[in-house]
């Protein structure tokens, strides 16, 4: 019984002494916080034509544009859809913009996408698609300001940042990891 209290009392000791060890190491520089961005756009449309044997609808916005759309066959009920009838379009868009580590292996480039069946008597449907990349940053502008970055693929493209705040501890050279995602819902709103 000493023996087992004995051995007990230095596991118990050689824990502490190894959290108070741990405890006074300095630790490592936090990661900057990563900077999401996010729109949502709805738009009332108006069916203007209708292809139903390549399933194309040509939509008329409020301010009199054109679009013309391929409707995914997951949309249920698309023979159901009328010129004249009124559809409510949102896009939702998030991108987020992480600073990787230094050293860090970047992930591979990946897209996901899906569709997304609308329930309801009326037509619709959704479109998700979410796409991770990383890139280097080769220059940034303070004044303007702006980032020029190399995709993985090689491309050199210049981005304004809307925000100049999203830059300050950003250098040449870095790796961002970026993340967008987004989706589209269309749902006939009222039929003709």
């Amino acid at each position: 019984m000493k023996r087992t209290l004995a051995a007990a009392f230095v596991i118990v000791a050689v824990a502490t002494a190894g959290i108070s060890v741990l405890a006074s190491e300095p630790e490592a520089p936090a990661a900057p916080k990563p900077i999401v961005v996010k729109d949502k756009i709805t738009v009332t449309a108006t069916i203007e034509a209708i292809d139903k044997t390549n399933r194309t609808v040509m939509l008329k916005g409020p301010k009199g544009n054109l679009l013309e759309l391929t409707v995914d066959p997951s949309v249920t009920r698309f023979d159901a859809l009328k010129v004249g009838d009124t559809v409510k379009t949102d896009y939702y868009e998030q991108v987020v913009y992480e600073l990787q580590k230094p050293g860090a292996v970047a992930a591979p480039d990946t897209v996901t996408a899906g569709n997304a069946k609308l329930t309801g008597e009326k037509p619709g449907g959704a479109i998700v698609k979410e796409t991770v990349t990383t890139v280097t940053i080769m220059a940034i502008d303070m004044e303007t300001p702006a980032v020029t970055i190399r995709t993985s693929d090689g491309q050199i493209l210049s981005f304004r940042a809307r925000n100049r705040k999203n830059l300050e501890g950003v250098k040449v050279g870095d790796k961002v990891q970026v993340t967008q995602t987004s989706a589209l819902m269309i749902a006939v709103e009222a039929a003709h």
